[in-house]
Order: C-alpha cells, then structure tokens, then sequence
C-alpha cells in the first residue's frame, strides 16, 4: 500500500485475507444486510459488495491516538478468486 496514514492520520501496518486475522466467512448467517464475516472477537461484520463473497482482504491500521492496532476493509483491489 503506497499510503503510511489514513485521513484521521493513522498508520498502516499491513494487509492480509480474512481468514489470517481469525477472521471466518459466515454465509449461514446472510442477510439483507450482505455478507458475513464472524471478527476474532465474535463481532459480526457484514459487507455488501459483491467482491466480498468469498473473501475479505483487511488492512491492519495503528491508532495514532491510543496506539491500539484495529482493522478495516482495504480499498486496495485484490482478486478474490485466486484466493485460497
């Protein structure tokens, strides 16, 4: 990613598919709120892109206030047929 901070000025770690965050597609579970993904911490988190079918790519930010690592759905294209 050419960008080292967002617009609230956080910085970026690195980026990864859904599954190397613990992250788990849950299509049992969508709706009309789109796909499923079941976070690490049990959050649910639904996306309804069409791209996120299959798989997620995240990037991993640090809060630049709390110094606390978080992650965030990239903006990066990736193509999620060749993963896994």
């Amino acid at each position: 990613m050419s960008n080292t901070s967002n617009f609230n000025g956080d910085k970026y770690l690195f980026s990864g598919w859904h599954w190397s965050f613990g992250w788990l597609r849950r299509p049992e579970v969508d709706n009309h709120n789109g796909f499923c993904y079941e976070a690490a911490n049990g959050d649910l988190i639904f996306t309804k892109a069409r791209m996120h079918k299959r798989n997620l790519f995240l990037d991993c930010w640090v809060d630049k206030n709390t110094g606390e690592r978080y992650l965030a759905i990239s903006k990066i294209p990736r193509n999620h047929h060749t993963a896994r």
